[in-house]
């Protein structure tokens, strides 16, 4: 069961959502409006061996468990 990002089209409150079922209709728990749309995750990804971070994706020098530009383990 992921838990995905959105943001609603009317009012551009961005939320988080477990998701049970993919067939769910999503409602803005703000405004109820039903027009929203799934984000692009900051979660963490692998790509090409490197590791990066869509939340700060500038560093360059990581891999799956640390960082030599940064320092981070």
């Amino acid at each position: 069961m992921p838990i995905y990002e959105y943001q609603c089209d009317q009012c551009q409150n961005e939320f988080e959502k477990l998701v049970f079922n993919t067939s769910e209709k999503i409602a803005c728990p703000k405004c109820k409006s039903k027009k929203v749309h799934r984000m692009m995750s900051a979660f963490a990804f692998s790509s090409g061996g490197k590791f990066k971070s869509a939340a700060s994706s500038s560093c360059g020098g990581c891999s799956a468990t640390s960082c030599s530009t940064c320092g981070t383990k």
